[in-house]
């Protein structure tokens, strides 16, 4: 047996007796069909890992190792289950077919237990993209719907938790959610503490503009400022500066407003500080979950570390928020996904595998709370947010035009409130 990847344990699924040939070239790493550069490889993300982001990074290593082999490689994916064990390489798939147009690389996704499926047979048939289920093969579509609207009335305002949702294009989504609802209780939660603007320093949202204010203020009292100490500061006042217009914003729309400094990695604290504040608020009644992190950069020379940065917020975060709330008390869960997920980007292999694995995860909670408004948005990108000068160049260029900041929020706000229930991911924007 040749193995796909290196340094991940052996994990076994269930196979039928008819294929139990190939249960011993099973591992978390892929398996290889008969001989020659034509066999293709099945690279599993370790469907028996519990922790998604280990899984994640076993499927990506095993895949860029076999980069060289000049063999079909099909990625093995849980198309049902716990929430925790849903996945996200549809959305590597798509990316890497970007990056590597020379190998040929597909996504399966198991629609049940590998028992019930014909592997065998698929391993034959050639298959692209698919949905492997117990009745056969079905070809795997893009999932995510354009949004439509269903004019059902929303619930009452309710407490709100929401995950970066104190700056960015999500403060936006934030205020039109509040504008709408009329009021109710929103809970910021962000790791950037809320820093005092510097004193004797005009107030400013331009990053460059208030580095050189602090670098001539130093300078005027004799210090010399280091630019990476200058640099820090100035960050911290802006993110400081937009977390309070975000709250006061919230308050004059008739809502009450509390910041939560969290770090969604820390489970514990996560658990801890939800426990607190619903002590003081009531039980919470709706989840946005809008954290995120970039780590750009091509699938040849991406690190665990970067893969790892990634997930913390969007995939090991949301799952810490669920676990430290009543999933019955849930009327409304919106997430902020990607587009990236649905076509891939050349570079965001692990983002886009990251917001994969969301819209999954969105379509098992929504089978899971039948009575609440799940909602995955797929954005395309925004003019602002993580969408740089640079990057929107890049978007541009390719004739994909961003998502205006006052436009998405609208869209966020009536979609989460009264967007047709059926309808989960909800792709917003050009197609790419």
């Amino acid at each position: 047996m040749e193995s796909a990847g290196t340094g991940t344990p052996p994990a076994k699924i269930e196979l039928t007796q008819a294929e139990r040939h190939l249960e011993k070239a099973l591992t978390a790493t892929g398996i290889r069909q008969g001989s020659g550069k034509s066999a293709p490889v099945l690279v599993t993300e370790g469907l028996k890992i519990p922790d998604p982001t280990a899984r994640h990074w076993a499927a990506f290593d095993a895949v860029r190792n076999l980069r060289s082999s000049g063999r079909p490689v099909r990625l093995l994916e849980r198309a049902y289950g716990a929430l925790a064990r849903q996945s996200g390489l549809q959305g590597l798939a798509r990316t890497l077919r970007q990056e590597w147009p020379d190998m040929d690389i597909a996504c399966w996704s198991l629609a049940a237990p590998a028992s019930k499926l014909d592997l065998a047979g698929a391993l034959a048939s050639g298959l692209g993209d698919a949905v492997l289920t117990p009745e056969g093969a079905l070809e795997q579509v893009i999932e995510a719907e354009r949004p439509a609207l269903s004019g059902a009335e929303p619930y009452a305002p309710g407490v709100w938790l929401v995950s970066g949702g104190a700056r960015g294009v999500t403060s936006d989504c934030v205020l039109a959610l509040a504008e709408r609802l009329g009021g109710g209780t929103f809970l910021l939660a962000g790791r950037s503490p809320v820093s005092p603007w510097p004193e004797s320093i005009a107030e400013t949202d331009d990053l460059k503009t208030l580095r050189l204010s602090l670098i001539n203020d130093a300078k005027a009292r004799g210090e010399k400022p280091k630019p990476k100490e200058v640099d820090a500061l100035a960050r911290a006042a802006l993110a400081g500066r937009e977390i309070r217009a975000t709250l006061a914003g919230l308050e004059a729309l008739g809502a009450r407003a509390e910041y939560l400094q969290l770090d969604l990695g820390n489970a514990e604290a996560v658990a801890a500080t939800l426990a607190e504040a619903q002590g003081r608020h009531g039980a919470i009644t709706g989840l946005v979950h809008g954290a995120g992190v970039l780590a750009d950069g091509l699938a040849e020379t991406k690190t665990r570390e970067e893969v790892e940065r990634v997930f913390a917020p969007k995939v090991e975060g949301f799952l810490s928020l669920l676990a430290a709330l009543d999933h019955a008390a849930l009327k409304h869960v919106g997430l902020f996904s990607s587009a990236s997920a649905v076509f891939g980007n050349p570079g965001q292999s692990d983002y886009a595998m990251a917001n994969a694995w969301l819209g999954r995860a969105a379509r098992q909670l929504a089978e899971d709370l039948p009575e609440a408004s799940v909602k995955a948005f797929c954005w395309g990108p925004w003019n602002g947010g993580m969408v740089d000068a640079a990057l929107a160049a890049h978007f541009r260029t390719r004739g994909i035009a961003l998502i205006e900041r006052a436009d998405g929020a609208a869209i966020f706000a009536d979609h989460l409130l009264y967007g047709a229930r059926p309808d989960v991911e909800l792709l917003v924007g050009d197609d790419w």
